[in-house]
Parts: C-alpha cells; structure tokens; sequence
C-alpha cells in the first residue's frame, strides 16, 4: 500500500468547497500542483511531471479522500500535467474514519486517532500562488509529504477493523459516481429558460423588485405598512395564521404568493445550472454521493455541490429536472425501491409477529398496522372501504414508531397524508396515546435501548453503543446524564444530542436499513447490472431498452430477498422502467 495525496491551484474564488469536484477539474484554471507519495519502504514528494509511475502502476494506493485524489489525478493525466498511471486500487481513509464514526477530516481523525494537532497553515498559504512557487516551496513540499504519512497511518489503524463489505461499498460509490447519470441539456437549457419567465412574472408584481432582494421578508413588511396593512407573521404559506393573514389582506397576499413562488423558481433555476455547469464531454453527469455520511447510519448522503438525494419529485413552472436526466437512444433507467423499509424493520426487531404476520400474507402495510392495532377488523381492503383511516394509519405507522410528540405528530400526520389528515393538538395527542397503548413492543424496545446504552454509564464508561442485528454498532461519544437526561455525540467532539428510546429506535431502524439496502447494493451489482445512482433506498440502472424487464424483475428480487442475518424480515419491492429518472 502507498499513500497518495496530491495538492492543486485553489483560491477563495476558485475551490472544490465552493464548486464542488466536478466544476473544479472542468474550469480551465484546474493544474496539480504537488504529489507526495508515502509507504513504510519509500517516500516521495514533488513537481507532478517528475511523478514515479514506476512506482504506481498496479499498486494498491490509499488517500484521504480518494474520490478527490483520483479524479484530480486523471484530470492532470488528461491534460498532460503529470504522467499516465494506473494502480490496482484506491482506497479511501476518509472513508475508513467515517465508517468507524471517527471525523472525516484528516485532521479531525488525527486529533481522534493520534492526539496531535496538524497545522493548516502552509495549506492556507498555497491560496492563489502559482504551481511552479508551490513546487519550489520546502515548506509546501513538507507539508504534502505529511499528509501523505498521516494517511498511510491512518490505513494502518483501520485496516484490519474496516469491513471487507465496506470496503466494496466505499469503491462502488466512487463507481457510480463515475458512471453517473445522461444529460439532455437541450431540455435544461428549455427549463432554465422557463423559470427565467417565471421570475420576470413575479418581478412584475413585487412592488420592491430592483429596490431590495425579491424574496426580502423586510421588504414584504415595509411594503405592507406602506399600503396600510399589518406585516404577515411570517413567510411561510403552511402556517395557519398566515392562512388568516391572507384571507384578510388579499392584495397584500399575492405579493406573498409572488415571494414564495420566485423562491421555489429560484432554487430549481440553481439546479439545473448545477447539471450544465457539472456535465461532462460524454454528455453525462457525475452522481456523486458521500459514503457514510451520516455517520452513526452509515447511510450514503449529497456530495460533489449537486445533492442527487433532494431531486425535485414534481415539476417547477413545468420544468423537471428528472426529465433532463434522460437515457440516450436504445436506453432506459430502470429504477426499484424497497417498500416502506423502515416500519417493516422496526416491527420486525420489536418482535411485534402479529403485525409481521399480517404484511407477510401480503396485506397493505397500513392496513396491517389497523388490524394489529385494533382499529380496522372489516374483511375488505381498507383502501376501498375506509380510506381516510388508511391516512390515518399510515401517518401512524410512519409518524409514530420513534416517540413523537403530539404537536409534532400534527405536522407530519398533514405532511405525510398531502394534507389530507389535519388534526388538532389534542386529536394527536389521543393518537399519540393510543399507538403507545396498542403498540407495546415498539416500546419496549424504545426501553430496552435506553437501558443498553445507560449500562455503558453505569460502568463509569463515556463510549455507548448499541448493535444493529448484523453486529454493526452504532456508537455514542462522551455519553453522560445531565438532569436525567442521556447526552452523547455520534462523532467525537461534535455537538450533542438528548438520547432517548425513540431516537436510538430510530438510529437502529436506519442503520439496520442501511445495512440491507447496502447488501443489495452488492448483489445488483453482481448481476452485472451498472448502478448509476442510489438514494434512500431506490437504485437506479441503465440498460439497454431490450433488457429493461430483465432488469426491473431482478432489481425487485434483489431488493426484496432479505441478508441471511435479518431471517423473517418481510421486505417488499417495486420499480418501473422509464425514458429518464
């Protein structure tokens, strides 16, 4: 194994932080700057152009932060800033550190790891200098040779302790990133074209356009003493006494309407510059996603300044983003996801078999939930014959299985059910009471969690962790009791969290459900066939229109064929194939 870290031109204008990788390595700016290699037999460090292939081809290389180092090392072969080379594998500390919930950062796992504190300076002393001041720099070429050290020790650490699994997982997502997704940017071009009319509309009517920022919530206010009427108390059109507020001051309220639909139009016109600007000569563009990144889940989240994970599923001023996202000519994307994964979990490690049962014999899962409950006994479908206490399980089901409160439960009982569930505080209070009154293995295993984790304390330990049913543990940092409640962080030295049986149900259930989906994961790609992206827990293809049913029925399959280890968890699948996402 040799380390591998590379330095390139950044700026405060010109930054991976502020681009994202994609842009960066596209801007005509981009050049490596450095290459510092390290392993326990060599070191070295210095100008790009005098890299040693001889010592990288078909080498195992280790980075923090492979997905950086690799694509920015075959940007600088491409444009014949340094010499082609290619290693067996790379291998991402970064993502070692996160698995193991330690900080991603180099620094961070440092601190965690070592106890020493590295200096950023000679990094911030790099800004806006060119390469060849870099290069001649001791002090810069020191600095990169450390790096390069701290990550071979950091491999050291974690190599035995990181599972192979994870290992795969960690190059898939790279994999796939690599892949990414076509791009019709004919019809980004259209949308982004669409949205400039939208906003030239609500300029149209906002009294304060080019006076004060469109979306200003103090330009909404003086605008409305202005014209004698009182200020909204605040921006946001779900609330019910902004409901009232325009009801009474209806001339008023489409300057209201106008901010809320310019700022819907505002962040959709950023994402489909953000495909443009991050397509790349083949006319794809990258999925990139950050591997654990919530850490104590291990759940994937957004990376690369492009957050594939919060795609619009509606269309904005007719302009979807999904429909850019286009298969080429004898192409389709066939896309699965499992069936209400989480809920399906969470039964299933209460023991609750009454209502696993139920789903097992193919019974809607909100269906289920009423019969197990006590609250639907009728022998037809409950979608045909009671469809509004189908919302109500379903908000239930999916609302109430981590200890939600009763003001909460509202919210997301009217988010969950598209509106259509609107309860007072105290009908969901009495819900509240009632599933905890019905459900009483969900919460004995809020209690049995709770006193997992307070065994830790009691043994005067600082470190907690509770273990998801494949031995994954879930651990919490600088756990202790402060006025009766349980405190801990997920990673070291970040900010606290109140633990309580709900949350680490919670915690168990989507680390539990990571764990499943990435198994699957690993089984598609086995099949042989390419995944092009993942979020949540849906997977996406590409594959020829011919094979797309093949494809649909062995995604379903994957995906719904529980790991060895979750014996009796009854998972569920669907999928459909399309011309685009």
């Amino acid at each position: 194994m040799i380390a591998f870290d590379l330095e390139t031109v950044w700026s405060s204008s010109y930054s991976v932080a502020k681009m994202g990788l994609d842009r960066y390595v596209k801007d005509p700016r981009f050049q490596v700057t450095l290459v510092s290699l390290w392993s326990p037999e060599f070191n070295w460090v210095g100008k790009p152009a005098d890299l040693p292939v001889e010592k990288l081809n078909g080498q195992d290389l280790c980075a923090h932060n492979a997905e950086f180092d690799s694509v920015c090392a075959r940007t600088g072969i491409s444009r014949g800033q340094m010499p082609a080379f290619s290693p067996a594998s790379w291998t991402c500390t970064a993502d070692m550190a996160a698995w193991h919930q330690f900080p991603r950062s180099l620094a961070g796992a440092i601190k965690h790891m070592f106890g020493e504190t590295l200096s950023k300076e000679a990094r911030e002393q790099m800004a806006g200098l060119d390469p060849e001041t870099i290069a001649s720099s001791q002090a810069f070429r020191d600095y990169a040779l450390l790096d390069a050290k701290n990550c071979y020790r950091l491999y050291e650490q974690f190599e035995e302790t990181w599972p192979e699994k994870e290992a795969i997982l960690s190059q898939l997502t790279r994999r796939i990133a690599s892949r990414g997704l076509p791009l019709n940017g004919t019809l980004c071009q259209e949308a982004i074209a669409k949205l400039d009319e939208a906003i030239d509309e609500t300029d149209a009517i906002l009294p304060w356009t080019g006076a004060a920022p469109a979306t200003s919530p103090t330009a909404l206010a003086d605008a409305c003493r202005l014209a004698g009427a009182k200020p909204p108390p605040s921006t946001n059109e779900d609330d019910p006494k902004v409901e009232a507020w325009k009801r009474g001051n209806p001339d008023q309220a489409v300057w209201l309407e106008a901010m809320s639909r310019r700022r819907k139009v505002q962040k959709a016109q950023k994402q489909f510059m953000g495909l443009i600007l991050r397509s790349r000569p083949d006319g794809r563009v990258s999925t990139r996603l950050k591997y654990c990144g919530a850490q104590h889940t291990g759940r994937w989240s957004g990376a690369g300044g492009l957050n594939f994970q919060a795609i619009p599923r509606a269309a904005v001023e007719g302009a979807s983003m999904k429909s850019c996202l286009a298969a080429p000519a004898g192409k389709v994307l066939v896309t699965a996801d499992l069936s209400q994964i989480e809920p399906r979990i969470l039964h299933w490690l209460a023991g609750d078999l009454d209502f696993l049962s139920l789903v097992r014999g193919g019974i809607d899962l909100y269906e289920a939930h009423g019969r197990a409950s006590g609250l639907y006994a009728e022998d037809e479908p409950m979608k045909d014959f009671a469809p509004g206490l189908r919302h109500l399980c379903k908000a239930r089901t999916l609302g109430l299985g981590y200890g939600c409160g009763a003001k909460r439960f509202s919210q997301v009982a009217h988010a969950l059910t598209g509106g259509k569930l609107d309860l007072s505080f105290a009908a969901a209070r009495n819900e509240v009471m009632s599933y905890r009154k019905q459900n009483p293995l969900v919460l004995k295993l809020w209690d049995q969690l709770d006193e997992a984790v307070r065994w830790f304390l009691e043994r005067d330990e600082d470190v907690g962790e509770i273990l998801t049913p494949n031995g994954k543990p879930i651990k919490y940092f600088n756990l202790r009791e402060k006025s009766g409640e349980l405190l801990a962080s997920t990673v070291p030295g970040a900010g606290d969290k109140k633990l309580f049986g709900g949350l680490l149900a919670e915690n168990l259930v989507q680390a539990t459900a990571r764990e499943v989906f990435a198994d699957a994961l690993i089984r598609i790609e086995a099949m042989g066939l390419p995944i092009c992206l993942h979020v949540h827990d849906s997977v996406t293809v590409e594959v020829a229109e011919n094979e797309g049913e093949r494809a649909l029925e062995a995604l379903v399959q994957a995906l719904s064929e529980p790991p060895a280890w979750a014996d009796g968890l009854p998972l569920a699948a669907e999928g459909e194939i399309k011309g685009h996402y």
